[in-house]
């Protein structure tokens, strides 16, 4: 039996029941949380010391273009609507192998941000040789991931027909979907209007696998509704033109919302988090798009926390008297707090994605994913709400170890299985490969 005793750490379980603790262990058992709180027994175990670090939940990234990442900065600026007149369509020059090179190097670096489960939202097949590639490559990472195989078309592609490309998502789910494993296989439908997006969501409802669609269309909730299709496995992303009505209807269908938090902030309507939030539809945050952003999902949370709160005070001085710099705080402002937000991308997130009995708290019997963030040497070892220094104190460089499933990726700052020579060879190969 593997046993690992984390020691005298300070914990954010992120279990109501459990509640944190200012110094406390966890003792992991053949990758799972087996024990949470002062002075457990770990003789035997591998010893971890933990004292001048918190531990928490590992991040769940809930949307991530991973085959992007070999492409890197390729997209600057969003603005100008490059991502889709210039980036897409090199999509056609991208082979296997670059799947296989960008999602090794892409799940990498989540892992050396404290994300221990991706979303990886692969809209980039254009053979049967493509999605295993992009698992195969996860796989070695040691990363959990939710690997999403997007209907969406690739040209040129070969798929002799729609159903074709349907008949290989259905065997990439039998051959590679593990529910009590590190890989799970969801679906991405195709935008709303597409020829085959009914069939599409039939066959991930057949297979009982989570599927999502991207809306950036006013109208398209109303649509999905008259059609029959809204529900809980539905993920919308984006969502920024959803109407207050439309919103209504998620919640009444119980459908989530994922938000982009560069993404959908740069010159797009942003209001969508709070008029989700208000009326009861649960909304997680991505990082998205590697070849614009980091696929650092503290980052994003941190973009989010500041969008957020600027427009919480804009938002009250429109229908109220504010005096001095703030507005007062009152229940539901500010909408988003650090804690809120960690508990976002943790245990709501896992509960969105259909794993929230295995992952996101540090739960006993749960899955042992989880990240230590180290104080830091700047005065730091008194830290009272551990959460709001994670959020807003702390910088990549303080994650010190990750776990994911038990088993250490990250040891002191460094990956483990990690060679950044074969990062570099890979990601030269493939930019000769797609740019010429």
């Amino acid at each position: 039996m593997e046993r690992i005793h984390i020691r005298n750490a300070q914990l954010v379980t992120m279990d109501a029941a459990l509640g944190d603790f200012a110094s406390a262990d966890i003792l992991i058992e053949d990758g799972a949380i087996r024990a949470v709180g002062p002075g457990l027994d770990g003789a035997g175990a591998e010893a971890i010391d933990a004292a001048g670090m918190i531990a928490l939940p590992g991040i769940i990234d809930a949307h991530t273009c991973l085959w992007q990442t070999v492409l890197r900065g390729f997209v600057p600026d969003l603005w100008p609507g490059t991502y889709y007149s210039k980036f897409l369509p090199l999509r056609g020059r991208y082979t296997p192998d670059d799947n296989f090179n960008a999602a090794w190097i892409g799940g990498f670096e989540m892992l050396s941000y404290g994300t221990t489960t991706v979303v990886d939202y692969c809209h980039d097949i254009r053979s049967p040789a493509f999605a295993p590639a992009s698992i195969a490559a996860l796989e070695e990472t040691g990363i959990r991931h939710l690997f999403t195989y997007s209907f969406m078309p690739v040209s040129p592609d070969e798929f002799a027909t729609p159903s074709d490309r349907l008949a290989d998502g259905r065997r990439v789910f039998e051959q590679f979907h593990d529910a009590s494993g590190l890989t799970t296989i969801g679906f991405g439908i195709d935008s709303i209007g597409a020829a085959g997006l009914e069939e599409q969501l039939a066959l991930a409802r057949d297979l009982a696998a989570p599927s999502c669609i991207h809306v950036n269309e006013a109208g398209t909730i109303e649509r999905l509704d008259a059609a029959g299709l809204l529900g809980p496995d539905l993920l919308v992303i984006h969502g920024n033109l959803i109407s207050n009505g439309e919103l209504e209807r998620m919640t009444r269908a119980r459908m989530p919302l994922c938000f982009t938090p560069t993404a959908d902030t740069q010159g797009t309507p942003a209001d969508v988090v709070r008029r989700a939030i208000e009326r009861g539809v649960e909304v997680v945050f991505e990082c998205d798009v590697p070849c614009t952003v980091a696929s650092d999902p503290l980052g994003q949370l941190r973009v989010m926390f500041n969008v957020q709160g600027f427009l919480d005070g804009a938002l009250e001085r429109s229908f109220s008297t504010v005096l001095g710099r703030r507005p007062p705080v009152r229940p539901g402002l500010p909408l988003l707090t650090p804690r809120r937000l960690l508990e976002t991308a943790t245990i709501a997130t896992a509960r969105v994605l259909g794993l929230g009995d295995r992952i996101g708290s540090l739960t006993p019997g749960k899955r042992a994913d989880i990240v230590l963030i180290r104080k830091g040497p700047f005065g730091d070892s008194v830290v009272d709400d551990p959460c709001a220094h994670v959020l807003l104190q702390t910088s990549p460089r303080e994650i010190d170890t990750v776990l994911v499933d038990g088993k250490v990726r990250l040891k002191a700052g460094a990956l483990v299985g990690f060679d950044a020579a074969r990062a570099a060879a890979m990601l030269s190969q493939s930019r000769r490969r797609i740019l010429g």
